[in-house]
């Protein structure tokens, strides 16, 4: 598996998020386990969210996503250069 097949093999992970998240919004904070459209738990942790996904699933994908009713936006370049002092 490469690196593309991983990320969207977690578009269907995504989706799933998306969909139960107005359910979810009840746990706001916390961190939520998909593999697949299956919901696995919530979690007060990710550590106990990512610990509980390896030892459900090993090291296939799956998704670890903290409950938020927006997303942050992160903006990351490979044009990176240093500051000047």
């Amino acid at each position: 598996m490469t690196c593309m097949d991983t990320a969207n093999g977690l578009k269907v992970e995504l989706a799933a998020y998306m969909k139960a998240l107005p359910t979810l919004l009840g746990q706001i904070g916390k961190f939520v386990l998909f593999k697949g459209e299956e919901n696995i738990g919530v979690f007060d942790t990710y550590e106990e969210a990512l610990k509980a996904g390896y030892e459900r699933f090993g090291l296939t994908p799956f998704l670890v996503k903290r409950i938020s009713p927006t997303e942050q936006v992160a903006f990351i370049t490979r044009m990176a250069v240093a500051c000047p002092a």
